[in-house]
């Protein structure tokens, strides 16, 4: 089944993570600006063949209309088992688990931030949420082209697991949360970071399987954030938590 990549930023991506994969990429036909420099250089780098369209079938491939001139036809995308992101994983690895995150473009957002502060593997459910779509690819940038994602069918199950057969910390991240989000205990086996949904936050079964309840301490007039915001401060302080520890 194809796949379409859509925009210069999650072409590049991809190009750089998974050329081989790429079947072919198209470029409107006749357009006046040309791909920036960087994805310039990866095309002339790669050997992936590029053929001119009409912006017509650039449009009807990617119908949010925001390719920009570009689109990458590859397959399906190549989701990890855990096992794999486990055996890939750094010293003291950090993983984010969603729990029925749904909207595509906090799913994408999620991602991106989870790349860019290092996290070995995401996990989501392969029922009841986003999957890898366009519009993912595109909130993220491109990050899922670099990214672990593993689908579960159980994820309190899969948080039981990576705390008793992986000894990890699992970190689930609550308005209500004990700790805050920048003074977690030491994780000697690394940890999982737990985004609830974007309307009800984790599901009671997941919340359970917590080894600790974090909260995001705010100062301001506004009593929530955005799951994709939580997300990428909780990752940010996971992060820095993971460095020291190393550095100790």
């Amino acid at each position: 089944m194809k796949r379409v990549v859509a925009g210069p930023r999650a072409v590049l991506e991809a190009l750089r993570a998974r050329a081989g994969a790429i079947h072919v990429i198209y470029v409107e036909e006749g357009a006046t600006t040309k791909p920036n420099r960087e994805l310039e250089s990866e095309l002339r780098a790669k050997n992936v063949k590029v053929e001119p369209r009409p912006r017509a079938e650039l449009e009807a491939l990617a119908p949010d209309g925001r390719h920009q001139g570009i689109v990458a036809i590859t397959g399906e995308y190549p989701y990890t088992s855990l096992e794999e992101a486990l055996v890939a994983a750094r010293e003291r690895p950090l993983f984010v688990a969603l729990d029925e995150i749904t909207d595509p473009h906090n799913f994408g957002a999620i991602v991106r931030s989870a790349v860019a502060f290092g996290a070995d593997g995401i996990v989501t459910l392969k029922d009841r949420a986003a999957p890898v779509t366009p519009v993912v690819v595109r909130a993220s940038a491109g990050a899922t082209e670099h990214a672990r994602i593993a689908r579960v069918t159980n994820l309190a199950r899969t948080l039981a697991s990576l705390a008793e057969e992986h000894e990890m910390q699992i970190v689930g991240l609550a308005m209500d949360g004990e700790v805050a989000i920048d003074e977690l205990p030491e994780a000697e086996r690394g940890r999982v970071l737990v985004i609830g949904s974007e309307g009800k936050g984790m599901r009671p079964l997941v919340r359970k399987q917590c080894t600790v309840v974090a909260r995001i301490d705010m100062e301001g007039p506004v009593a929530s954030l955005n799951a994709s915001v939580a997300a990428g401060i909780a990752l940010h302080a996971a992060s820095r938590a993971r460095a020291r520890e190393l550095s100790e």
